[in-house]
């Protein structure tokens, strides 16, 4: 499932990126799924974790907002993904 939602995550980025003023930012409905669906899988997976809490924490600011909180998010299910393997 980490895999499936980190090359989902780099569609996401590829359709919903758009470039600011400040840089890029991302948006749409694509992106907010994305988000649901990472958050109910870490919340079941990794409940009372500090990554799924940090995860969490950048979701609720991601939507609109600067790109980083796309890289916090993938990055941890990255890091997951690797620490699973």
């Amino acid at each position: 499932m980490l895999e499936k939602l980190i090359q989902e995550g780099e569609q996401v980025r590829q359709t919903c990126a758009q470039d600011g003023m400040v840089g890029q930012f991302m948006v749409g409905e694509d992106y907010e799924k994305w988000i649901a669906k990472c958050t109910l899988f870490m919340e079941r997976t990794y409940p009372k974790e500090t990554l799924t809490q940090r995860f969490i924490e950048a979701s609720k600011k991601a939507v609109g907002n600067s790109t980083s909180y796309y890289d916090t998010m993938i990055g941890i299910l990255k890091a997951l993904n690797e620490y699973e393997g």
